[in-house]
Parts: C-alpha cells; sequence; structure tokens
C-alpha cells in the first residue's frame, strides 16, 4: 500500500514549520485520506467503498402499472371489440330481434310475452339503447324467470353499461353489474373483463388476473386483453407470461407504443438490455410524449454504464414531466458516475425537493456536495439520509453504515480547510458517525476510521502538552485500531499505520517503530511508510536512522515541504550541515519561511554548512 502525505513530527522543542495537508490517495481498490496538523500526527482515514463512489441505488426498470387513462382506453377498445365480433359472430342463445313497434300480440303474459320482450331487448341491444335493453330484459324475466335468452341479453346489457360506468370512473356500480352480468350468463366474456379492470382499480392484483383469463377463457378473440392482463404478470412476476402475452399484443399491433412500452420493460427485467432500448425506441417514435419511456431507456443506458446517452433521455423525461423524482434522481446518478457533481447537485436537489424523505436522493446529494468540496452540507445531507433510510421496512444495514462513515470521512476533509485558518475541527462528531458506523457493522474500516479520529481528537490535546485529557483519546484510538488490525487485510495494513501514530502519541516509539517495520516488510515500496519511520526514529531521537528514512520519502515526493522539513530535523540532529543545506535548498521555494528558520537554528547552534 502506498499512501501519500504532508506532515512533521516535532522532536522535544524543536520547531517546526509545517503545512496541514488533507489529500485522497489511492490504495488497493479502496481511497485513503491522510491527515497531518502542524507537530505531525500523521493519520488516515479510509473509505469503506472507493472514494468517486456514490452510495447507489439498484438501477431497475419501472414495474408497469397502467394509467386510468390508460384503462379507460382499453375498457373502449374492449367494448369496440366485442361489438364489433357480435356483428360476424354466430349468437348463442339469444332471443330474435323483436322490433318494438309492431303489433304486440294480445297479451304479454307468460312464455309467449316473455319470449317477446326478449326479443326487444335484442333490438334495443342491436341498437346501442343500452338503458331499454336492460328494462325489456328485465320485463321478459318476470314474466318468465326460465327464459334463458332473456338472461342471456340482460347479462350482455348489464355489462355493456358496467363498461360504459368504466369510463365514467363509476367502478363501483360497474362492480354490481358486472357480478349480476355473470350471475346470468357465467360465460360473459365482457363482464368478466369489466370486473378484472374493477379489481385493477382495487389493486388486487390476484382477482384481478383470474377475472382477465376467465375473459380470454369464454372469448379467445378478445385481444385487447393481452396488454393489461401482460402488465398484471409483470407486476406479479410472471416474466414468462407477460413476456407471451405482450408478444402476442404486438402481432395483433405492433404499432401501440403503450405495447411497445410494457415489452421494452419485460425485456430489461430479463436483462435483454439491447431488445428493451430497441423496444423502447420504436414506443418512442409512436409516441414522444411519455415522459416513462424516456425515463426507462434512461435507465437501461445507465445500467449499461452509458450515462451520456441517459442524460439526454433523463433531461427529456423530466422536460415532459418536471415533477418526475424518480427521472431527476436517475439524472443525477447519471451526472455523478461521469464526474459532473455540480449538475449533480442540481439533479438531486430538485428530486429531494419533489421528495424530502427519500434517503436515495439525500445520499446522492450527499456525495455530490463531498465532491465538490462542500463538506459541512455533505455531513448534514448524509445523516439525514440514514435517519429517512432506517424508515424504510428491511433497510440495508450496510448502507447505513455506509451513510455514517461518508458523514464522518466529510468532517475529516473540511479539516482541511479548518485547520489552516485555525479553525477547529469538529472531531467528537466525526467519533460520533464512525462509532454509529462501528456498531451497525462492525466492520474491520469501520474501526479503522474510528481509532483515527479518536486520535486526532487526542492529538490536539497532546499538541497543547495536555496529556490528561489526551491519554483516553488515545487509548480509545488504540483499542478501535488494534480491533481493526485483528480484522486482518485490508483494514490491518491501515490500521497499522494509524496505530504507529497513536504509539508514537502515547510515547511509546519503539513500539510504533516495531509496527513499522512489519508494515514496511510487507509493502516495501509505500514511503509514507518509510516517512512514518523516520518520524518515530526522530521522536525516539534516533537521528541516523531518521535521515535514512526520511530521506527516503523525502526522495519519493520531492516537492513535499513536510517531509523535506523533517528530513532537515534529522540532520540538524546529525549536525550534518553539508546536507542540511541541500535540504534548505530544496525547501525554500517550497515554503521560504522553514527554510529562513533552518538557517537561522543552524547559525544558533553553530553548524556548519
Amino acid at each position: 500500500m502506498t499512501a501519500k502525505t504532508l506532515s512533521g513530527r516535532s522532536a522535544g522543542a524543536l520547531l517546526i514549520i509545517s503545512a496541514i495537508w488533507l489529500t485522497s490517495i489511492p490504495a488497493n481498490a479502496q481511497d485513503l485520506i491522510a491527515i497531518s496538523s502542524l507537530t505531525g500526527g500523521s493519520s488516515v482515514f479510509v473509505f469503506r467503498s472507493a472514494a468517486k463512489t456514490a452510495i447507489r441505488r439498484i438501477v431497475s426498470v419501472t414495474k408497469p402499472v397502467r394509467t386510468k387513462a390508460q384503462r379507460i382506453e382499453t375498457v373502449a377498445k374492449i367494448k369496440k371489440q366485442y361489438e364489433t365480433q357480435a356483428k360476424v359472430a354466430v349468437r348463442i342463445n339469444h332471443a330474435q330481434t323483436v322490433d318494438p313497434a309492431s303489433k304486440p300480440p294480445r297479451t304479454l303474459t307468460g312464455p309467449e310475452g316473455s319470449k317477446r320482450l326478449a326479443g326487444v331487448g335484442e333490438y334495443y341491444l342491436s341498437k346501442g339503447d343500452v338503458e331499454h335493453a336492460i328494462e325489456s330484459f328485465r320485463d321478459a324475466r318476470g314474466l318468465d324467470e326460465t327464459n334463458s335468452t332473456a338472461a342471456t341479453g340482460l347479462s350482455e346489457a348489464l355489462a355493456l353499461k358496467g363498461n360504459d360506468l368504466l369510463v365514467k370512473d363509476k367502478a363501483e356500480e360497474a362492480k354490481a353489474l358486472f357480478l349480476e352480468a355473470i350471475k346470468l350468463d357465467p360465460k360473459n366474456s365482457v363482464a368478466y373483463f369489466g370486473l378484472g379492470d374493477v379489481y385493477v382499480g382495487l389493486n388486487q392484483q390476484a382477482d384481478a388476473i383470474k377475472n382477465y383469463e376467465d375473459s380470454l377463457r369464454n372469448n379467445p378473440n378478445l385481444t385487447e386483453i393481452y396488454v393489461p392482463l401482460g402488465v398484471l404478470y409483470f407486476q406479479t412476476g410472471e416474466i414468462a407470461k407477460a413476456d407471451d402475452l405482450l408478444t402476442k399484443a404486438l402481432g395483433v399491433n405492433a404499432g401501440n407504443s403503450e405495447t411497445q412500452f410494457f415489452l421494452g420493460l419485460v425485456r430489461a427485467s430479463q436483462n435483454r438490455n439491447e431488445e428493451a432500448l430497441t423496444a423502447f425506441a420504436k414506443a418512442k417514435t409512436l409516441d414522444k410524449t411519455n415522459a416513462e419511456i424516456f425515463h426507462n431507456t434512461g435507465e437501461v443506458l445507465t445500467r449499461l454504464k452509458r450515462q451520456a446517452e441517459a442524460i439526454v433521455e433523463y433531461q427529456t423525461a423530466v422536460t415532459l414531466k418536471p415533477a418526475y423524482f424518480e427521472a431527476w434522481l436517475g439524472l443525477g446518478d447519471a451526472y455523478a458516475a461521469l464526474g459532473k457533481y455540480t449538475d449533480a447537485v442540481t439533479a438531486y436537489s430538485t428530486a429531494s425537493k419533489l421528495r424530502n424523505d427519500s434517503w436515495e436522493a439525500l445520499a446522492g446529494l450527499a456525495e455530490a456536495y463531498r465532491q465538490t468540496g462542500k463538506f459541512e452540507d455533505a455531513e448534514a445531507k448524509f445523516n439525514l439520509a440514514a435517519l429517512f433510510l432506517v424508515r424504510v421496512k428491511d433497510y440495508n444495514k450496510d448502507i447505513l453504515a455506509e451513510l455514517y462513515s461518508k458523514a464522518g470521512i466529510s468532517i475529516t476533509q473540511q479539516c482541511d480547510i479548518n485547520m489552516p485558518k485555525n479553525l477547529a475541527c469538529n472531531w467528537p462528531v466525526a467519533i460520533k458517525d464512525f462509532q454509529k458506523s462501528v456498531d451497525i457493522s462492525n466492520n474491520p474500516i469501520d474501526y479503522v476510521n474510528l481509532g483515527a479520529a479518536y486520535f486526532r481528537f487526542g492529538h490536539i490535546d497532546h499538541e497543547n502538552k495536555d496529556l490528561a485529557a489526551a491519554t483516553p483519546k488515545l487509548q480509545a484510538a488504540k483499542v478501535a485500531l488494534l480491533k481493526a488490525v485483528a480484522g486482518g487485510p485490508p483494514a490491518a495494513d491501515y490500521a497499522t499505520q494509524n496505530l504507529a501514530s497513536v504509539l508514537i502519541d502515547l510515547g511509546d516509539n519503539r513500539g510504533a517503530i516495531d509496527v513499522l517495520k512489519k508494515v514496511h516488510d510487507k509493502d516495501p515500496k509505500s514511503d509514507y511508510t518509510m516517512y512514518q519511520l523516520g518520524i518515530a526514529y526522530l521522536m525516539e531521537k534516533d537521528f541516523s536512522n531518521a535521515e535514512k528514512w526520511l530521506r527516503q520519502a523525502a526522495d519519493a515526493e520531492p516537492t513535499n515541504a513536510a517531509r523535506l522539513n523533517a528530513l532537515g530535523e534529522a540532520l540538524i540532529g546529525l549536525r550534518n550541515g553539508k546536507e542540511l543545506k541541500k535540504v534548505i535548498d530544496r525547501l525554500r521555494p517550497l515554503n521560504p519561511n522553514a527554510a529562513a528558520a533552518f538557517e537561522a537554528r543552524a547559525k544558533i547552534l553553530k553548524i556548519g554548512m
């Protein structure tokens, strides 16, 4: 592991002038943040995942939900399809049509009267006069309850009236008519369809599927049922049945945007992404106003890591539907994936306003803020995202731990801004965030960060010579870091580096050297470990070994002023004026004040240069 830091370490009362740095460092599959203070105190914080990886939602296509308008449109299509079929099909068990204007027999009683009234009902039905048809069929049944043609005709009329009521959004009234129609004629396909649609509106999917299936079983030619039934099967996870029905629907009418869109959703759910995109593209050519088509196209493109293309789709979706939360969220994800964090902030902010309790939008916004250097805003949003995540049933605890961890890391990054201005770092809150992460996950990486935060907090007291306040914090740091070490690699590798700094502040310089030698044996190319070893030897006043390790560290980063500063301290200890002058010459363009201070000290100590 190679980590880069800029820091210095004092030896006794020796003056060290150094900068305060906070840097992101790539290491293995993860990123680090390395921090040092005026007197050194090097430590690293570790991202639980790669630093530029947002806490991401699972990109998935929308489960299809047919709008009320789409359902009403299908009701009308079913009615039209049924009536068209009825004109050419042989209708079973229907009365012969009787014109009500024709001269009636002397009596309208008994079976003969019932037969005539059933015929009149058929006449009105053929003219589309459903109300009079129902009246006539009911009268016919009143004269003879055994008149099966009257029952069949009344069932048909009731179903057609029920469909009219569905179009008028009167589902409860329609339901009663459909149930009566089915009781009169158990083979009434239109009534079964209508009842199925009522159940869709009530979100009773199993009942809806049963009635749609009954409708098709009694009339396989009602092909308009394919789409709504296919969508229901998709919603209930029966993808193969959904695929079959929607494919059949396309065979009947390939120019239907709704069918192309829903088939695209099925293909996407099957990870047949290119086929999904093809279906969506056809749907868009047929309907350029449906925001959902563009949004789901963006989702599939995002899944394929084609974010630049996805952005165009998401932008179209939110233009068509400005309050489209999911599309704004997807747009934020796509911008973030491309490193366009300022644009991501805008998208996530809009999503958060549309749904202010969405942990996903808040987490995305927090990460975008962090990436744009707004660390205080990031920390607040990460914690707010955590607050809303725990309200989600069966929430992912690892994501919750990640949110708290990133909240803590945002505080550490704010230190890069605060410390040069002599502003306090909020280490107590960082400790609290990292402790929450530890409590949730017991992840060794979280112990690395908890230990580092305790160390940073204790190191402030150590700098101020307040050992009574520093010691318990440093001991807490040591406990957490030892737990991280016990967790094994990679956490152990990070923890040992922090542990060395803790041991130095606790006065155990030899213990720090032993730890760092083990790290060096494992990764001999780590200049960060070389630097820490040099600091530990410097604190031990073993200037020869300090000079050896610090020279290697300084040569690895020739423009690192803090490493040159520490090397200068070792050379002061060795009273090596010739090499000290070389260090001063290298240091002068980087930190003129530090170079001047070394020259003054060399003169006081009478070190010839």
